[in-house]
């Protein structure tokens, strides 16, 4: 059987989740549509999904239409939950834009619209709420098609009644943008010959499953115009699975749920097929399928097998997002649309539950590898924004029962180093059985840890120097500031070894001294999250855009005047100095103004001793206080 595994993607509040609801329903897979302002929705199973009415976690479900199975993955639309789309872009063959035709391209829209562009992800996109009020569904296309490159196809026409037709064969084959991606059919125009209408079809079918071409529909999710048209056209528009059964098996864990009494992991099978009861090898053991179950119509089924294109739920405690099945895949794309910013410490209101509120966090940061939960010293976790936030301490106190207090949310910083240094410790200094040594320097933005060893395995065997690399990771999770260390290139270059009392536990815990201290020589450097921005604003007002802009230490790139009186300025800007500013800038333009960011990377920050973050501090940037707890001083 084909197999369609696609995401309905979109900003908040554009109708995704409701014309998810409606193609289910024309699927089979439920008896009526749901509403979100009613909290029935199939695919928003969680209590404050249905209370807020947004979606939090990304919900797959299936049906069958036509003799093919559709894989559906309903997606966050609030930025505060970008993590979730990523995670799903990065295995899905093709997504569906829901774009509103009310509110038009929104700051999430045009990040979605950006990685569609830059990743070719087979996309159709859906121009929702035609029925309301003040809705210019031409002015939409005409701005999406600039935005994306001129590359739509528009297939359908709107009538004076409100009604959706597709267009017909010559209506569409009038359309010219096919043509400039089709040299042979460019050909054929420009020689006026004949164009069949089945050989233009497939030039299109092939362009838009490959990514280059974006269909465009038309409807209203809400009162089902045009879905059943997008629905039948998704096929001949998106990419059915490759299905390989013969090659080994290939999967990759991509969504995990800990809401349930059991724990559920969701694999996208890439090649092969898993079996009930035969084993499957992932982290390099072999581990025995005792249940398994496939997306049936909505719900979970129990399967004997599954095959590649197809998507499995496993029921394993240990299986993490991103955790490789069998053998490695290059299939899954590299998407990033985002990074946390902001870190908040958790406390419980009652401190008996300590306890039970660190168990919480671990499990959600299982379900969100991006909350980024650090129990070191203090109870912290990494998140996008405010809503987030508040969801947090809602999900704590309904799935756990535990209600907790939350700090004021903080912008996380990272550091790195300026310039090149090493640092030696030979066995004969130290109270550890061990020595080591070790040359940083400094990386690009945006490069991470890079880890070297330069000492063969000779001369220190391998289980001491897993301990070595383990430590060296470690350390750099907090730095002398108290933040990750990054951007940085680590050599391990000299080791002291004693085979007699030595012990992989004594390298690990002298590499924290001896990193710390080439660290502390190389100079090192606070780095702050920025964001390239856009604003939109009315060219009356841009003099009070440009002084915010520098008030906030804003760069300013490019400028441009747009039609209708409006200006463009873009830029780079400090994450922490922008959180709020959207708002402003909607308050001094009357609304015509709107303030686009996307997470860029780290740049130098001027040191602040109130960005040091104190409760991070490696303690092996104490030497003394290190010292006293390895060695159990009182």
């Amino acid at each position: 059987m084909k197999k369609l595994n696609i995401g309905i993607i979109a900003h908040v509040d554009a109708g995704k989740t409701t014309l998810t609801e409606n193609i289910l329903f024309l699927g089979g897979a439920i008896a009526k549509a749901g509403r979100v302002d009613k909290g029935d929705t199939i695919t928003d199973s969680m209590a404050v999904e249905r209370r807020r009415g947004i979606s939090v976690r990304a919900a797959a479900t299936s049906f069958y239409r036509n003799g093919i199975k559709f894989n559906l993955i309903d997606t966050p639309g609030h930025v505060d939950f970008i993590a979730e789309v990523e995670r799903n872009l990065a295995v899905l063959d093709g997504v569906v834009l829901v774009i509103s035709a009310k509110e038009g391209l929104q700051s999430q829209t045009r990040i979605l619209m950006d990685t569609i562009k830059s990743r070719n992800i087979p996309t159709a996109i859906f121009i929702n709420k035609i029925d309301r009020m003040g809705a210019d569904v031409g002015q939409i296309v005409r701005e999406t098609n600039e935005y994306m490159g001129n590359r739509l196809i528009v297939t359908q026409k709107i009538t004076a009644d409100g009604l959706v037709h597709n267009l017909t064969h010559e209506e569409l084959m009038a359309s010219d943008t096919l043509y400039s991606y089709d040299d042979e059919l460019m050909t054929k125009f420009a020689n006026d010959e004949e164009i069949l209408p089945t050989d233009f079809y497939n030039s299109l079918t092939r362009h838009t499953q490959k990514g280059s071409l974006y269909p465009v529909f038309f409807g209203s999710a809400l009162y089902g115009i045009g879905v059943e048209y997008l629905l039948d056209a998704l096929p001949h528009f998106l990419p059915f699975a490759k299905i390989n059964t013969t090659s080994p098996l290939s999967a990759v864990v991509f969504k995990v749920d800990n809401s349930g009494k059991r724990r559920l992991a969701y694999v996208r099978l890439y090649s092969g097929r898993i079996n009930y009861r035969e084993p499957i090898n992932f982290r390099g053991m072999a581990h025995q399928i005792t249940k398994l179950s496939a997306l049936e119509n909505g719900k979970l089924a129990n399967a004997s097998t599954i095959e590649a294109g197809d998507i499995a739920v496993l029921y394993f405690g240990n299986l993490m997002v991103g955790d490789i099945i069998g053998e490695p895949n290059s299939n899954t794309r590299s998407i990033r649309l985002g990074r946390p910013t902001l870190s908040v410490e958790v406390t419980p209101e009652n401190p008996d539950q300590r306890s039970e509120l660190y168990k919480a966090l671990v499990s959600l940061a299982d379900e969100d590898p991006l909350l980024s939960f650090n129990g070191q010293n203090a109870m912290t976790v990494q998140l996008f924004g405010e809503i987030q936030l508040e969801i947090l301490r809602e999900v704590l106190a309904e799935r756990y029962n535990i209600a907790t207090e939350l700090t004021v949310a903080r912008t996380i910083h990272t550091e790195t180093i300026s310039e090149q240094a090493s640092a030696v410790t030979p066995i004969s200094k130290t109270f550890f059985n061990a020595g080591v040594g070790f040359s940083i320097a400094p990386l690009p933005r945006g490069s991470g840890v890079e880890y070297v060893s330069a000492v063969p395995y000779g001369e220190l065997e391998k289980s001491f120097q897993v301990a070595v690399e383990e430590a060296v990771f470690t350390t750099c999770s907090n730095g002398i500031f108290g933040w990750e260390v990054t951007d940085i290139k680590v050599v391990f270059d000299h080791s002291d070894y004693d085979s007699v009392s030595g012990t992989p536990s004594a390298f690990r815990n002298l590499v924290p001294l001896v990193l710390m201290e080439a660290i502390k020589k190389a100079e090192p450097i606070l780095l702050e999250p920025v964001c390239n921005y856009e604003l939109r604003t009315p060219s009356g007002v841009a003099s009070k855009a440009l002084y915010d802009l520098r008030m906030m230490n804003a760069t300013v790139d490019r400028t441009e005047t747009m039609p209708g009186d409006m200006m463009v300025i873009a830029g780079q800007v400090p994450a922490d100095a922008c959180r709020d500013y959207g708002t402003k800038v909607g308050s001094y333009t009357e609304g015509r103004g709107v303030f686009l960011t996307k997470f860029s990377g780290y740049r130098e920050a001027k040191f602040d001793e109130n960005k040091v973050n104190k409760d991070g501090i490696n303690p092996a940037a104490n030497e003394a206080l290190y010292m006293m707890q390895k060695l159990g001083a009182r």
